[in-house]
């Protein structure tokens, strides 16, 4: 898997868990953050339409603001895609 480098900044007590969690589950730090932010998306509902709708460029705040809201409400279920179609423009 392809990695990406970035600097991130965490309160000194986040990282002395991040370190402990690093020695005793012998994985990385990245592989402890990507695991966990899969789970957060897992528990909380969030699948890939929702991030795709929220990532567009097409809305100005007021719009996204309203968007937010409505895609707050969507559920697991709401957010599954069933089948894909291609449309030609």
């Amino acid at each position: 898997m392809e990695r990406e480098r970035h600097n991130i900044n965490f309160k000194p007590e986040t990282w002395k868990i991040l370190d402990t969690l690093k020695r005793t589950q012998n994985k990385s730090i990245s592989e402890i953050i990507d695991d966990s932010v899969k789970a957060l998306l897992e528990k909380e509902g969030y699948g890939e339409s929702y991030f795709r709708i929220m990532s567009s460029d097409f809305c100005d705040e007021n719009e996204n603001s309203e968007l937010t809201g409505i895609l707050d409400l969507l559920t697991a279920d709401d957010l599954k895609v069933d089948e894909t179609r291609t449309i030609s423009l």
